[in-house]
């Protein structure tokens, strides 16, 4: 299967984590030294905001240290490097829209990490591209549903779900993060880009509320009614600190011609339409 579509002749070679385990950088690089390629997109990454507080070790080898070995084996290849990052490095502190050109400040010690291997890979590599994502939808597994496809889920069971609604980011599609970065790389674009759709920032509760309204004029049969907003002080089992304010811009790309990314209730309609 191809990056870029079923039609292209690119070849994908896809480790698993048994054949590469991110938490060991020196064999990172043994691996990545002794495999051929053009590209290496690095998606993965320890996220659980909990996870990194009780295990900052592990959040700095896999956020950092092998990213930065990444960055490292594709400038001795000369060969291009895609760094996936998050709208978490940002403090969150202040409201409106986050450029690139924003300062970082994160609050929390993945958010740390992540803007950590930012650095990393941007001083190992000139050429690298750090993409910036936040609150991904589109086709995943069961195991990992994105926040569109449980609440969808549990408001076709009629399930009562409580949403946070203090706090704000921006809706993307997975299908339009994978073009925009076939653009940038075309381009031979590098530095930080934020690969986000447009509208205006929403919060969980919101977010929620929006998929499921577009649902049922889609057709699907559930109840909105069930959806109630809560603060971010009464989820007890958040210990970790969450920024409220990380809403991406996409300013680059426009301002570059790149692409002008749509509004993410187009493109939630576009996934309806193949869930």
């Amino acid at each position: 299967m191809s990056l870029w579509g079923r039609d292209s002749s690119i070849e994908l070679i896809s480790p698993s984590r048994q054949e590469l385990d991110l938490s060991e950088p020196h064999k990172v690089r043994s691996f990545l030294s002794q495999v051929k390629f053009d590209w290496l997109i690095n998606a993965a990454a320890i996220t659980g905001l909990e996870e990194c507080l009780d295990d900052p070790d592990l959040a700095q080898r896999v956020n950092v240290d092998t990213p930065r070995i990444m960055a490292e084996v594709c400038a001795e290849k000369s060969v291009r490097l895609v760094h996936f990052s998050t709208d978490y490095v940002f403090s969150g502190q202040q409201s409106g829209m986050k450029t690139e050109a924003d300062a970082t400040g994160a609050v929390n010690v993945y958010g740390a990490s992540k803007c950590a291997g930012e650095l990393a890979v941007l001083a190992a590599n000139n050429d690298a591209l750090v993409a910036r994502v936040s609150w991904l939808f589109g086709p995943s597994s069961e195991q990992r549903p994105s926040h569109f496809d449980h609440v969808l889920n549990r408001a076709l069971a009629g399930d009562r779900q409580r949403l946070i609604c203090d706090k704000f980011s921006m809706p993307t599609f997975t299908h339009d993060v994978v073009y925009w970065v076939r653009l940038l790389a075309e381009a031979e674009s590098s530095g930080v880009y934020h690969l986000c759709n447009s509208g205006e920032p929403e919060s969980w509760y919101s977010y929620a509320q929006k998929v499921c309204r577009l649902a049922v004029s889609m057709g699907y049969a559930l109840n909105e009614g069930d959806l109630v907003p809560v603060g971010l002080e009464d989820v007890e089992f958040f210990r970790e600190k969450r920024p409220i304010h990380t809403t991406m811009a996409p300013t680059r790309m426009i301002e570059e011609g790149v692409a002008t990314p749509r509004h993410w209730c187009d493109a939630a309609e576009d996934y309806l339409k193949i869930r």
